[in-house]
């Protein structure tokens, strides 16, 4: 069984985001409408659009290169809060490894997830029961630290980070919004799934079927 996943593992991640991105833009838009901008599915599916796009012009040598290239072009093309926030997820994974590193473990991941969150709530001044991304990516970290301390194989780990971070994603029906355009609702947002929260699952989701496919 295969505990690591390496570059082309990344590569294939990023593409596969793409297209799960893209499958459900409309409905990514569909949340975002009733307490956001209505917007998000588009624009996040063209960042994704273009990174991949300018990938297929480029040689990666490693992970970390790989990975700080889509959240520097992510950040480059996508506009509002979107683009560094979600350029800031990979663009801190892959500067948690050092360039040579060819096989990302359980443990590797789990640092380059944490350092995303907090990078993250750092800059969009969110934390975890706000009503965000915050929630599917703090699951989802929290539920690796216990794979890592289990001493879990990297297939299962992950399989366990995709159910805690649709878990994560699920629990900001019950909130209440206080970031973004969100928070003029106050409790009128409650009932309402986050759109930030569920891209963010559909990205967290595509690592576990990468593993599973290969």
């Amino acid at each position: 069984m295969k505990n690591y996943l390496d570059l082309n593992d990344f590569k294939e991640i990023i593409v596969l985001i793409n297209s799960i991105i893209d499958e459900n833009k409309e409905y990514l838009s569909q949340l975002d409408s009733v307490i956001g901008d209505g917007d998000h599915g588009i624009t996040i599916s063209s960042g994704f659009k273009d990174t991949i796009e300018k990938m297929k012009e480029k040689q990666f040598e490693s992970i970390s290169e790989l990975l700080i290239f889509v959240g520097n072009n992510f950040m480059a093309t996508v506009g509002g809060t979107t683009g560094p926030i979600f350029g800031y997820l990979f663009l801190e994974m892959g500067r948690t490894q050092e360039s040579n590193k060819e096989k990302i473990n359980l443990n590797d991941l789990f640092i380059m997830f944490s350092q995303s969150l907090n990078k993250i709530m750092k800059i969009g001044g969110a934390k975890p029961g706000e009503k965000t991304m915050v929630d599917t990516l703090n699951s989802a970290v929290n539920s690796l630290n216990d794979s890592v301390k289990n001493n879990d194989n990297l297939e299962i780990a992950l399989k366990k980070m995709n159910e805690a971070a649709k878990k994560g994603l699920e629990s900001t029906k019950n909130m209440v919004a206080t970031k973004g355009r969100a928070r003029y609702l106050g409790e009128r947002s409650i009932g309402y799934q986050d759109a930030g929260a569920t891209s963010t699952y559909f990205i967290l989701s595509a690592f576990s079927k990468i593993l599973e496919k290969n």
